[in-house]
């Protein structure tokens, strides 16, 4: 076992290993265009997995004890999502057994005639800009994050050619982006906007960390200008496609993200200081559920829970090995809404996958 961990922690063995895999994924065109995409994303990727397989999989507990069950300490259990759900639901009211909590709220504000304050919230997710969207090139390359750039080529077909606005396969131009915040200020008019992330362009095989950054960054700065005379709430969580390489999120030191570091700088006057605390630990927090001016909304106690859901993101390969409750996000989550149940409040859960 040792010599097999020590073989995949040479530089050589990756590099022979990944230069094999880009060969394959040539050869077999598992991406399009092949040429382009198999180099970037078979190294950014191979040198992820390879290290998890090496550091958390080729271990004498994983191998004996848990694949082959030869050894017999220590013993390893899975803990399934029924099991957590039957374990946190047992010393809850009847009221909630039948899981139809939130359509009874509805059923009660129905049946209640009097007149009420109402609120708009809008949700937006997935904003995709690309800053190298260009009119005129190819929408129909058949690869998002290589067409409506000029790689893609410009096609003299009128039918093929990315319109203004933007186009099918493709990540938005900016000014997509911005007319849209400018309906929403004009003609939505919100109190509260949740934002749950992916905002860089699908050309995850050629990014870069300082890319996805900026992108994050640039449709913060564009929030704040849009809405800086409007009173709107915005509560930010992040997306598969803000951390780097795309889905791909190490949960082995605490606060030891360079870019959550970041997003706390961008986002601490929404947050305050204390959620940004929390947030830059492993990028999800709780913060009250409070309008612009500091008002509560809902019941005491209320609070807006976001998510960083790269702790069950099938596509992160570090917790294949980091697999004991990544990030403590479930032990925490679970503090979190035992505090709002005592407190007769409502969680309002945001999350991006």
């Amino acid at each position: 076992m040792l010599a097999a961990r020590t073989f995949l922690r040479k530089q050589s063995t990756v590099d022979m290993i990944i230069d094999f895999s880009i060969k394959v994924c040539i050869a077999k065109g598992l991406a399009d265009p092949a040429e382009s995409v198999c180099p970037g994303i078979v190294t950014l990727m191979g040198d992820v997995i390879l290290k998890m397989l090496g550091d958390d999989w080729l271990t004498k507990d994983r191998i004996c004890n848990e694949l082959l069950g030869y050894c017999s300490h220590p013993v390893y259990k899975h803990y399934g999502v029924d099991d957590f759900a039957t374990r946190v639901l047992a010393d809850k009211p009847s009221a909630i057994a039948s899981d139809d909590f939130v359509n009874k709220l509805y059923q009660e504000i129905a049946a209640d005639t009097n007149a009420r304050e109402t609120f708009k919230l809008v949700h937006m997710s997935d904003p995709h800009i690309d800053f190298d969207y260009t009119p005129g090139t190819n929408f129909m390359c058949g690869q998002s994050g290589f067409c409506c750039r000029p790689e893609s080529g410009y096609p003299t077909d009128p039918e093929q050619q990315a319109k203004k606005w933007g186009g099918w396969e493709c990540d938005i131009p900016v000014i997509t982006l911005q007319s849209m915040l400018d309906h929403l200020r004009d003609e939505v008019k919100p109190d509260f906007l949740f934002w749950t992330g992916d905002n860089s362009p699908h050309n995850t095989w050629a990014n870069t960390a300082d890319e996805v950054v900026k992108y994050t960054k640039f449709i913060t700065d564009a929030l704040n200008e849009t809405f800086k005379d409007e009173k709107v709430k915005i509560f930010p969580c992040m997306g598969n496609h803000d951390t780097w390489p795309v889905n791909v999120e190490d949960y082995s030191v605490e606060g030891g993200n360079d870019i959550i570091k970041q997003y706390r700088t961008f986002w601490e006057a929404w947050l305050g200081k204390d959620g940004a605390d929390v947030f830059e630990k492993w990028g999800y927090y709780s913060i009250d559920f409070n309008d612009f001016d500091g008002a509560a909304m809902g019941p005491d106690g209320s609070k807006v829970i976001a998510l960083n859901t790269q702790s069950a993101n099938t596509d992160n390969w570090w917790i294949f090995g980091q697999r004991s409750d990544p990030g403590g996000v479930i032990a925490w989550l679970e503090a979190e809404l035992s505090a709002i149940e005592k407190a007769g409040g409502i969680a309002y859960i945001i999350g991006h996958i």
